[in-house]
């Protein structure tokens, strides 16, 4: 396989997705330690991660549009700095609802992640760009790995010191973007409205891949920001050790990315790639009904990770090829708010389900990927019957 030689402008938004991620990664293993120390239930626990991602979804299609105007840098800029405050006031808090404040500032700023993946479709080719959003995957990934990693590492000298560290690191970023990142001027064309927006988002082709998305999202966030909480009952072992497990499937699902995704993909399309990971994942959270004993806990995870490094930038690159080359930026805002939303509902219903039966935490999550799968179906078999995405048609037919 010949690997796509990728411009220099996506080494930097790589950085910059990394250390946004590593603030929602840094918080999943430290959930059972602030349910403690704040006497907080699990619900509330789980809202610390639902929160941010409310905030998120407000703002996401905010920074969508703003970036098709002004730029993407500028966007991304202003969002790192919103999201170096949440770092810094969590750090510094000492009571519940300075933590949730933390986590709503957070979530102003992550809401720009439309514009990053904008923005590494504007400067990448049609054949690089399944590569470049596995590599971006790649490095959510790698958040996972360091997140959790870092927090076992970290916590026995306090909660406050991981987000310390990703305050310190989301300064660097901050530095690094505004030196490293090209900025790259919007063209002249009239800016379209909210109007235009809603219809580019409602052709059914674009609206299939967010609806997936969402039921994708949902499910993982289900699972994962409550994965402390369930290994804790489930297997009782230790905070640390649950972040080690969890780095461990972040690798696993990194070279998944970097080794399957993308020679997959080139086989048998993205629409194929995402449903067999939607099949993984269908496969792991039924697994974890019976997940009583460790290995077969590991097993499921490990499976979990490999098919959601499958699906995640597989439906990222059919959004990106689908949305309108004028409304990319608001598309992309649009998936992020949408992904949001599913992040608002999650982690709160996981918590509860936790709370009252934890073996059932994986039955939710897997009527929702079965859900994504059936409605898969429908893409899969425009692909086999060789339709295209209505705006690639145009360009086809103008080449032409």
């Amino acid at each position: 396989m010949t690997i796509p030689r990728l411009p220099r402008a996506v080494i930097p938004i790589y950085g910059t997705t990394l250390v946004d991620t590593l603030g929602y990664t840094l918080m999943i293993p430290l959930l059972p330690t602030v349910v403690r120390q704040y006497h907080a239930s699990y619900v509330m626990a789980g809202a610390l991660l639902s929160i941010p991602a409310f905030f998120s979804a407000v703002a996401a299609p905010i920074w969508g549009k703003v970036s098709d105007g002004i730029g993407r840098k500028p966007v991304i800029i202003a969002a790192q700095v919103l999201s170096l405050t949440g770092y810094l006031l969590l750090a510094l808090s000492h009571s519940l609802w300075l933590v949730f404040l933390s986590r709503v500032i957070s979530g102003c700023g992550g809401g720009s992640l439309g514009a990053v993946e904008s923005y590494v479709a504007d400067v990448t080719e049609n054949d690089q760009r399944e590569f470049a959003y596995s590599v971006y995957g790649a490095v959510f990934g790698l958040a996972f790995v360091i997140g959790p990693a870092a927090s076992g590492a970290l916590m026995h000298n306090g909660i406050a010191l991981p987000f310390f560290l990703a305050t310190a690191l989301e300064a660097f970023n901050v530095v690094f973007t505004t030196l490293f990142l090209p900025l790259r001027k919007q063209s002249r064309r009239k800016q379209s409205g909210m109007r235009e927006t809603i219809e580019a988002a409602a052709e059914p082709s674009v609206r299939r891949v967010l609806i997936r998305q969402f039921l994708f999202i949902f499910a993982i966030v289900v699972f994962l920001a409550n994965f402390s909480l369930f290994v804790e009952k489930m297997l009782q072992i230790s905070v640390a050790s649950a972040a080690y497990m969890l780095a461990a499937a972040g690798a696993a699902g990194g070279v998944a990315l970097l080794v399957v995704v993308t020679p997959l993909a080139k086989r048998v399309g993205d629409v194929w790639t995402s449903q067999i990971g939607l099949v993984a994942g269908v496969i792991s959270y039924v697994l974890l009904i019976f997940a009583r004993v460790q290995w077969l806990f590991v097993a499921a995870l490990v499976i979990w990770a490999v098919g959601a490094a499958m699906a995640e930038p597989s439906l990222t690159t059919l959004l990106t090829k689908r949305a309108k080359a004028s409304e990319r930026g608001a598309i992309m805002g649009l998936s992020d708010s949408v992904n949001s939303i599913a992040m608002i509902a999650g982690p709160a219903t996981g918590a509860a389900i936790v709370g009252s039966n934890a073996p059932l935490l994986g039955v939710l999550p897997a009527i929702s990927v079965t859900a994504a799968f059936l409605l898969g179906l429908r893409s899969g078999k425009g692909a086999r019957n060789g339709s295209v995405e209505p705006n690639r048609r145009r360009r086809t037919g103008q080449q032409q």
